[in-house]
């Protein structure tokens, strides 16, 4: 998903403030584990699964897994944070190479559980370190559970850390939390790092950009802070912190072209062209994808390159974009609501989990379904599905149909 360039020098450009200690990745002592994912890594992973056509995809240059692991839910410490750990051997054994967290997840615990887990498995042998794709995500101002035990101490690590510090400006705030200034992000990529144990991210995601989109007030400030943003993801590239970046919204893409919350996928790879010219590092979006929210595939919410309308998916198609969708399981409410005659156009499936996964990543487009999963009956029961081929696209289409004629 791109290549680096050489790590900048300490002057560079976007340049972190140095609110945190420098990590050390040199000499026998390492705190981070070199290394990414390569395009012969993932191959490698992608033909010793033994998998079926499909489930593996290469938009760009990286083979992905249909399946993530997504890491939202579960509580701080204790069994939640032990099953998360058990839970990544086992997707590694059982086929899957992409995982997908966030520093706001959890507290950053999500980032430490993947962390820990992956550093166990890369040692045991289940995986080497360039056949993973590990996702991060940053924009919310996060607490760190191990300094802030109780509301009021949260708050003033929060006030310390990221206001009075100078990372973030307030008046760049979106309710409160939410912040996309180039020093801050920056200190987040290095939290990330620390939180995950690797030198280097896969792929790192802005989250919610659509809450600066509000915040800024104008299109015109929104560009120059989406820009900024971006200039900062393309030198934390050259310094090897992170080999790519991209978006994870919630509804922004898919708002009506009118709608001032609206966001324009041409846009956005306008800027990065403008920020980081041709071999710019933009390379993917996450957003909700699932049988309760097919907007991305069906709804013409963007005005593609030829000037006409149409749907999210279609306006990637050849750009070579990593597409995640989010809540699958529409948040578990569809679990147990589906249809009949859905349930019965996935006879070779079992369970409305799988009919949920099965339906977002067979969506046109989709690169890959991120599901949070910890208990080991899940993970078999979605482990499954790597074994199925995807669903081909006139069975969806059907779907759509007689959805219409009920």
């Amino acid at each position: 998903m791109g290549d680096p360039v050489g790590p900048a020098g300490p002057g560079a450009p976007g340049a972190s403030p140095g609110i945190l200690p420098p990590i050390s990745t040199t000499g026998a002592n390492s705190e981070l584990l070199p290394g990414r994912a390569t395009p012969a890594g993932t191959r490698r992973f992608a033909e010793r699964s033994g998998a079926p056509p499909g489930h593996f995809r290469c938009p760009d240059r990286l083979l992905l897994s249909s399946l993530a692991l997504g890491m939202r839910n579960g509580e701080i410490g204790g069994v939640d944070d032990l099953l998360y750990r058990e839970a990544v051997p086992l997707l590694l054994q059982g086929g899957v190479n992409l995982f997908v967290t966030s520093i706001s997840e959890r507290m950053q615990v999500s980032e430490r559980n993947l962390g820990v887990a992956l550093a166990r498995a890369f040692r045991a042998g289940d995986a080497a370190r360039d056949e993973v794709v590990v996702v991060s995500k940053g924009g919310y101002l996060s607490v760190d559970p191990d300094l802030a035990r109780s509301p009021g101490e949260a708050r003033r690590y929060l006030v310390q850390t990221y206001l009075e510090s100078g990372l973030v400006n307030p008046d760049h705030l979106s309710n409160g939390v939410h912040c996309l200034d180039p020093a801050f992000l920056l200190d987040q990529i290095q939290r990330s790092r620390r939180n995950l144990r690797l030198d280097t991210l896969d792929l790192y995601l802005l989250e919610d950009p659509e809450n600066a989109l509000v915040a800024s007030g104008s299109a015109e400030v929104f560009r120059r802070r989406l820009c900024d943003a971006f200039a900062a993801l393309e030198s934390a590239v050259r310094r090897g912190w992170i080999a790519a970046y991209g978006l994870s919204t919630w509804d922004g893409l898919l708002r009506p072209h009118s709608d001032r919350e609206h966001l324009s996928i041409l846009d956005l790879f306008g800027w990065a062209l403008e920020v980081g010219g041709g071999d710019h590092h933009l390379r993917a979006l996450q957003l909700p994808v699932s049988l309760v929210s097919a907007e991305a595939w069906r709804l013409r919410s963007q005005l593609g390159p030829g000037g006409a309308l149409e749907p999210l998916l279609e306006t990637l198609r050849g750009t070579g974009t990593a597409v995640f969708a989010s809540a699958p399981l529409a948040g578990g409410r569809a679990l147990g609501r589906l249809p009949g005659f859905v349930r019965e156009a996935f006879p070779e499936l079992r369970g409305d989990a799988q009919i949920c996964l099965q339906f977002a990543r067979s969506a046109p487009g989709v690169t890959a379904a991120v599901v949070g999963m910890r208990e080991a009956s899940h993970i078999a029961e979605n482990l499954r599905l790597v074994r199925v081929e995807p669903a081909p696209p006139k069975r969806l289409e059907a779907l759509f149909e007689r959805a219409a004629r009920a």
